[in-house]
């Protein structure tokens, strides 16, 4: 074991901001600008620091994890939180490849940004949401948690509206910023749900496991679950806004305003997996909340599908990769949906290389064009860019879960969970057969949106690399590969995209993963109410699992039967065929079908939004005005009634004592009429 502290892996990238901060103010009055040898190196060099400690402590880690205390932070009556830092098997493989893939985003963003006035500020955005991120994952306690989950969302807003001059930037970033506010809130009253039931101590993830296993061991779960499933679903809300999910989603696509290098940050290595992490981390609590675990396999499936087909419609290829996280996102949420914890951060983990590789391709080939986005005015990059190509292609056979890839491996361990862990059972004396076993259905739609899956990123290569070039001549004679700054870290992230799954390889006897998050995640498996508890506390349709075993080949050869059948269909509707030329002057806007789809969700979308401001209208126009009225009428009632008494409360002496012996007088009245005093 060795002694190097924890607060190590969040000091380098936070030193690395300090300096990067300090050294864009002072170059900010320069017209010549901060040497960017410099700058890059630092970017690089602090990242790769705190990756070291994080490798050096993953292989010295005793089993139990470290655990470190700084300093208290809060300590008033009744409320105590300290700053302290856990580090185990889900924190091991979390901070592994936030500051891996961190630090080759770190290295290839010193090409891609190269010559932006920005340069110094950029990087030390991108320290500084590496730092955030760190703090996330590292803390020991939900309340450093949220700080760290705030910290990522100040660092979102920042690098997507980084080139600020451009007003739909600014606008995708607050778009961003605001619709991440929104869930957490949710984060925030889960939170103050958990201290009402177990004190300030519970936000301690330490603690949080033994007071589960408290009320679970001593039979009082059916006491407190109410208020345990209202937090779930608070925490729930907050990781849909971060991982954006349905409802919380439509500000990832538009967050691809920002330079490249921040869509791979954001969707391969920090933001968006965070809400899976807090989901895995909170994973004893989930467990006893099954009907909360239920909402997050549906909010998860439906996430996937839609975002699948939506993908299929976009012609801007940074779009159509941030539909595609949506998607991917949606399947974690679906393995965790069935208590899958696992297995969805094992598809988290294998997502970051084969999705940190795609980003970085398309921002390869976006270099390669002077900006150009549109895949209708690319195709045949492949004889001009073939590095570039050549990782794009292997992260798209990742993606779609080819045999050997690393998506392979982890995609189909999630359809294997849906379909032998799902125990939802819909019940009703309407149906046939009185209940219907909701694995199946799940399943299908899990298969399903691979098929799709497959199609738009099939899609995606074909019109990007393939055929022949549908930009103009002016443009074709600029095209070149990346500088060797943008390639080699692109080359190191597709070993990952092509071995990353064999970390967990059942079948020819790998079980590093699995068995590095036993010991956090086997918790939550203890605490499995199909498992310990009696179901009968639980709503009617929840049922003990069945444990249902299938042969895990058949779930490959199924997986491996949708992804061919993704890429035929892809190859059928756009290998062949002609892709015409935009003219020019013409929208780049989708046409066809296409247009549809898009023209579809935008007034779906549009609806939701003016149906909020139509509730915000009559808040305003019509309840404020009215709560105005009658505030004004109290006030005015009690008014009347206060200067009416003040004429009795006058200063005359004779007066009072008239007043006095009236009220005498009407007393010594009312008992003459009552009888007499009793």
């Amino acid at each position: 074991m060795t002694n190097l502290p924890l607060w190590l892996i969040p000091l380098f990238p936070l030193v690395a901001t300090l300096l990067l901060g300090t050294i864009a103010v002072v170059s900010s009055g320069s017209k010549k600008g901060p040497a960017e040898g410099i700058v890059g190196g630092l970017a690089v060099i602090f990242p790769a620091m705190s990756f070291a400690v994080v490798a050096i402590l993953a292989f010295g880690m005793p089993e139990a994890g470290i655990r470190e205390t700084l300093c208290n932070w809060i300590d008033i009556p009744l409320f105590r939180a300290d700053i302290g830092f856990l580090f185990d098997g889900l924190s091991r493989i979390m901070l592994l490849f936030v500051t891996g893939i961190g630090t080759l985003i770190a290295m290839y963003s010193i090409g891609y940004m190269h010559g932006d006035r920005g340069f110094a500020r950029f990087f030390a955005y991108i320290n500084l949401f590496l730092f955030s991120m760190i703090v996330l994952v590292l803390s020991d306690s939900l309340l450093l948690t949220f700080l760290g989950w705030e910290g990522v969302g100040l660092c979102s807003y920042l690098l997507i509206g980084f080139w600020n001059k451009d007003l739909a930037n600014c606008k995708a970033a607050n778009k961003a910023f605001i619709v991440n506010r929104v869930g957490d809130i949710g984060f925030l009253l889960g939170m103050l749900c958990l201290v009402t039931v177990g004190g300030s101590g519970i936000l301690n993830y330490d603690a949080l496991v033994a007071f589960v296993g408290m009320i679970v061991n001593g039979g009082h779960v059916d006491l407190v679950l109410p208020v345990l499933s209202l937090t779930c679903i608070l925490f729930f809300i907050g990781c849909t806004g971060k991982s954006a999910q349905i409802p919380l989603l439509t500000w990832l696509p538009d967050a691809m305003a920002g330079p490249t290098p921040v869509s791979a940050l954001i969707h391969a290595a920090t933001m968006v997996t965070s809400g899976v992490y807090l989901v895995a981390r909170l994973s004893s609590l989930f467990v006893i909340c099954p009907d909360v675990l239920n909402v997050v396999l549906v909010v998860g499936a439906l996430t996937a599908f839609w975002a699948a087909f939506a993908g299929l419609f976009q012609n801007d290829i940074k779009k159509v990769l941030a539909y595609s996280t949506i998607s991917q996102l949606g399947y974690m949420f679906m393995a965790a949906g069935v208590s899958a914890f696992d297995a969805s951060i094992f598809h988290v983990f294998t997502h970051a290389f084969f999705k940190a590789s795609l980003f970085l391709g398309a921002g390869a080939v976006i270099h390669a064009l002077g900006g150009e986005q549109d895949m209708r005015k690319m195709g045949g990059l492949i004889k001009k860019t073939p590095v570039t190509a050549c990782v794009m292609i292997f992260a798209f056979f990742a993606i779609i879960g080819f045999p050997g890839f690393a998506g392979f491996w982890s995609k189909d361990l999630i359809l294997e969970h849906i379909y032998t862990d799902c125990n939802w059972v819909f019940t009703g004396t309407w149906l046939a057969d009185g209940a219907v076993p909701m694995n199946k259905i799940f399943y299908v739609v899990g298969l399903f949106t691979a098929v799709v899956t497959a199609v738009y990123m099939g899609r995606l290569i074909i019109m990007t690399f393939f055929g022949s070039y549908r930009g103009s001549k002016e443009s074709e004679a600029h095209i070149h590969e990346a500088p060797a700054v943008m390639l080699i870290p692109m080359i190191v992230l597709t070993f990952g995209s092509v071995f990353g799954g064999y970390l967990w390889a059942d079948s020819i006897g790998i079980t590093f993963f699995r068995d590095s998050l036993a010991s956090v995640l086997g918790a939550a498996e203890a605490f499995d109410p199909a498992v310990r508890l009696s179901p009968e506390i639980f709503l009617d349709e929840f049922v003990p699992r069945t444990g249902a075993h299938v042969n895990p080949v058949i779930f490959a050869a199924l997986g491996t039967a949708a992804a061919l059948l993704g890429m035929f269909i892809a190859w059928k509707g756009w290998g062949k065929a002609r892709i015409p030329e935009i003219p020019k002057g013409a929208s780049s806007a989708p046409e066809g079908y296409a247009a549809g789809w898009t023209f579809l969700w935008d007034y779906v979308h549009g609806f939701f939004v003016k149906c909020v401001f139509v509730a915000a209208w009559i808040c305003d126009m019509v309840v404020d005005k009215i709560l105005q009225a009658v505030q004004w009428t109290v006030g005015a009632i009690v008014t009347i009634l206060g200067d009416g008494a003040t004429v009795f409360q006058v200063r005359k002496v004779r007066l009072q004592v008239a007043f006095s012996i009236l009220g005498v007088a009407a007393l010594v009245l009312v008992v003459l009429l009552t009888g007499g005093i009793v």
